[in-house]
């Protein structure tokens, strides 16, 4: 018998199942890197640049720490000690880990080294969910629905992304492969899944409050069988928080500072002031609070992205002292100033999710883009505009997020849908909504929508066999 299954795999059907399989695998990360195919570029935004020097800056932090431990004490080269002082003056602080992986992608090989390690993590975890949502189905089918999600959805588009974005469905889609479908998953998928979990939690700062955001609803709606299925909920738990403790470890080595965002901009703050509760405390209560903001009380009329990044706010433009001080004032005024006006901040909430879930065109995509690197600097350009053809793909973009939204909740209705379905389905939105909350904690962007809006078509893909639902029990 074993003999027969090695002659069948040396077979010439044999060998064409498995040249096809390959030739599958390699149509699914051309279409997930599509934008950036067409573009002859990979995709790139502001922070790319911060991400890749960011990555530079921990490479030599590392051979700092190496370098302590074999010269005598107090020797060390000038240009260790220079990247010191420019990592604690760092007015802000991107994920180390994508930062390092960024930067040693890009020095090893290219920028597309980034995006082709994307869109084969992408590839993978998105046939895992395949194959659970859809068992026994032909290995053709999965690569359609990878082709119609690339075309049709801003998928293709986050992956081919130099920014973390993708890891945060990649995160969310796997939590829900844990809690839904952990009794079909082998032993080696589910360390698999957590490892993933433990490392995409890393990428960006919003992934671990989203993460938890998504687990909580999943323990509520099944919280009555929530002490049987305790086993995945504790383990994903616990691959959370190990990544938390990565996260950690990096604040207090790197910056010493026991935070999980070190040198992290005053988002909160600069929120509030655009919102209104902060700027009508700071004018109340100035100059008793003794804070270094009373010192700006002339420059509060501008808007978030101003107030952080451009001369013409605040934290751009102090000293990298002033800065620092901003930083440490920055959850106590937020925190304050919305006691002290609670409804203003409460409909100021509102209105940033509500905005930021509505909002995923594909404006922060920028084709053409350009990019010239060495070890030490990098340098982008691109084009501002938001062409005929983009705002053509972005409204395409809306119909089939919209479309597959309706017909998910007419199935559902309908009684159509499996009590796995609709669980899987419940985290989906619950993944899309925690993420447009985070718009109302800093700036209302297209992409930061965009990066999970296109798991709502991926489940009525997923879920539509032919003319019906393939339901689950």
């Amino acid at each position: 018998m074993a003999a027969s299954i090695v002659d069948r795999k040396s077979t010439p059907m044999g060998r064409a199942t498995a040249f096809t399989g390959v030739l599958l695998w390699c149509v699914e990360l051309a279409a997930l890197c599509l934008p950036a195919l067409v573009g002859r570029n990979p995709l790139m935004f502001s922070d790319t640049r911060s991400y890749y020097l960011g990555g530079r800056a921990a490479v030599v932090k590392v051979s700092a720490l190496f370098w302590s431990l074999l010269s005598p004490a107090g020797a060390r080269p000038d240009d260790i000690a220079s990247t010191e002082t420019a990592i604690q003056n760092a007015r802000a602080v991107r994920s180390i880990p994508y930062s390092l992986f960024t930067y040693g992608a890009t020095h090893a090989v290219s920028l597309w080294l980034v995006i082709a390690v994307q869109a084969a993590l992408t590839g993978f975890v998105l046939r895992m969910v395949f194959d659970m949502v859809r068992p026994g189905e032909p290995r053709w089918r999965f690569t359609v629905l990878v082709m119609l999600l690339s075309l049709a959805t801003s998928l293709s588009w986050t992956v081919s992304f130099i920014m973390p974005d993708i890891f945060t469905p990649i995160l969310a889609l796997c939590l829900m492969l844990l809690v839904v479908y952990w009794d079909r998953m082998s032993a080696g998928k589910r360390w698999t899944v957590l490892t993933i979990v433990a490392v995409s939690v890393e990428m960006h700062l919003t992934n671990l409050p989203i993460a938890l955001g998504v687990l909580l609803v999943s323990a509520a709606i099944r919280v009555r069988w929530l002490w049987r299925d305790r086993v995945p909920y504790c383990l994903a738990g616990g691959a959370l928080a190990l990544g938390a403790v990565a996260m950690l470890a990096i604040g207090v080595i790197g910056f010493k500072q026991w935070t999980l965002a070190p040198q992290s901009p005053p988002f909160l703050l600069a929120r509030s002031l655009d919102d209104g509760p902060g700027k009508l405390y700071l004018r109340e209560h100035c100059p008793q609070l003794r804070s270094v903001m009373c010192q700006h009380l002339d420059r509060l009329d501008v808007g978030v992205d101003d107030f952080i990044w451009h001369a013409n706010g605040v934290y751009a433009a102090v000293s990298p002292e002033e800065a620092a001080r901003i930083r440490a004032e920055d959850k106590r005024i937020f925190v304050a100033a919305a006691l002290e006006h609670p409804w203003m901040q409460m409909t100021a909430i509102a209105r940033n999710t509500l905005t930021q879930l509505a909002l995923f065109t594909l404006r922060d995509f920028r084709v053409p883009v350009s990019a010239d690197y060495s070890a030490t600097e990098m340098t982008l350009g691109w084009d501002e505009t938001f062409p005929p053809w983009k705002i053509a793909l972005s409204a395409l973009n809306y119909a089939v997020v919209l479309a597959g939204l309706g017909y998910v909740l007419r199935e559902w209705l309908n009684g159509r849908l499996g009590s796995r379905q609709k669980h899987f389905f419940s985290l989906i939105l619950a993944t899309v909504v925690i993420n447009a909350a985070t718009g109302a904690f800093s700036m209302p962007a297209p992409r930061y929508e965009a990066r999970v809006i296109w798991l709502v078509p991926m489940a009525a893909l997923l879920f539509a066999d032919r003319l019906g639902v393939r339901r689950q029990a």
